[in-house]
């Protein structure tokens, strides 16, 4: 990318902040660099009265003193998980792809591929604590990249749990790099940004807001391939980038917990509802992030030594197991089909079928609907 289009974004990013939905869809279609022109020329809307006093260069001067690079599409480490949200629905106000993001730590973002997030509650319970770092834990030891907000309760405990295990995880932050939040966790927010990545889509010396905690969380949700969710109350930011990740079509995940607790009621929701996938081991996300698990092989005791395993399963011609075949040939090809409808078709639980169909959606065989439905998934 041009120095004139990394300008305009980071530009665009001083004068208004991301998630604007409205100014994603304007930078697609007409350029940043446009734009950034157009706005800078004057005006009566708030955002050219911003653009008029941003200074871009110190806004450079303010990424280099903090040790962050910021990266925009086009770059070698962009990951292209967030572009995806240019075609997502909205959740809430916000929406749209970022313009640029600003990075600190070795971690490149465009080798997240399978990376996993992991969200809760910030009064999280000793149970859900323990969850979150075991399972995170357990996630690193097997390659994978944990992402989450930086927060207190189940975001720290899922970052601790990588950190312990020498992995790699990235924290995403609602503010400024300059200004790390909460500062509760400074020492642990510096250790993921020396063996992960911290990351933001506001400059520096922003400061975090309520609504930039929601914004952000879109970001959480693109990053992964799936997302993870051990603890939450009725109302909690952690629902949100759940809601983020099924409007991106990713799979979502929800550890039981104690019936007796409040911090309980979303995953068992979630569950509920056929939104989320009951999840007790890690080996339960990995089913889902891995569908493809282990490379196909002959089988040397098999009578046909050209029929392929997938995993140690038998796979059809077509490449999908016996289970996922299933489940392909019952799906229609327009009107979306509720997991309920095709567990009374089938015979099969709704955790076999999600399961299924995360690894069909993987495939490029299925799609899930706005409405939480699947279908067929058309070339």
């Amino acid at each position: 990318m041009t120095t004139a289009e990394r300008t305009a974004r980071m530009g665009l990013l001083a004068a208004h902040d991301g998630g604007d939905l409205g100014l994603a869809r304007l930078v697609r279609d007409r350029g940043a660099v446009e734009v950034w022109d157009h706005v800078r020329a004057g005006g009566s809307t708030q955002l050219a009265r911003r653009a008029s006093v941003v200074d871009v260069d110190e806004v450079r001067r303010q990424t280099s003193a903090c040790g962050a690079r910021f990266i925009i599409p086009g770059d070698d480490e962009w990951p292209g998980g967030v572009d995806e949200l240019a075609w997502s629905d909205p959740v809430g106000h916000s929406g749209g792809e970022p313009l640029g993001l600003w990075v600190i730590g070795p971690a490149r973002l465009s080798d997240l591929t399978g990376s996993v997030a992991m969200v809760g509650s910030r009064a999280s319970t000793a149970y859900g604590e323990h969850v979150a770092a075991d399972w995170a834990a357990g996630l690193a030891e097997h390659g994978r990249v944990v992402v989450s907000g930086g927060a207190y309760g189940i975001d720290a405990a899922a970052h601790r749990g990588v950190l312990g295990s020498g992995g790699v995880t990235v924290a995403v932050m609602a503010g400024g790099l300059a200004r790390l939040y909460p500062v509760g966790n400074s020492a642990l927010l510096d250790q993921i940004a020396k063996q992960g990545a911290v990351v933001s889509e506001y400059p520096p010396e922003r400061s975090p807001s309520r609504a930039r905690f929601l914004v952000r969380n879109r970001l959480i949700a693109a990053l992964s391939q799936a997302t993870v969710i051990v603890e939450a109350a009725l109302r909690s930011g952690a629902q949100n980038t759940v809601s983020w990740a099924l409007s991106l079509q990713r799979p979502v995940l929800a550890a039981p917990g104690p019936v007796t607790s409040s911090t309980s009621y979303t995953p068992h929701r979630l569950i509920r509802e056929s939104q989320a996938i009951a999840a007790t081991t890690v080996e339960d996300i990995l089913e889902v992030v891995e569908p493809l698990g282990v490379s196909r092989m002959i089988n040397p005791g098999a009578s046909d030594p050209s029929q392929p395993l997938l995993g140690g399963v038998c796979v059809s011609e077509t490449g999908l197991t016996p289970a996922q075949a299933r489940v392909r040939a019952i799906l229609p090809s327009r009107r979306g089909i509720s997991v309920d409808e095709l567990s009374a078709r089938t015979g099969e639980s709704p955790l076999a079928l999600l399961v299924s169909l995360a690894q069909l959606k993987q495939l490029g065989q299925a799609v899930q609907t706005r409405f939480g439905t699947w279908r067929v998934a058309h070339p």
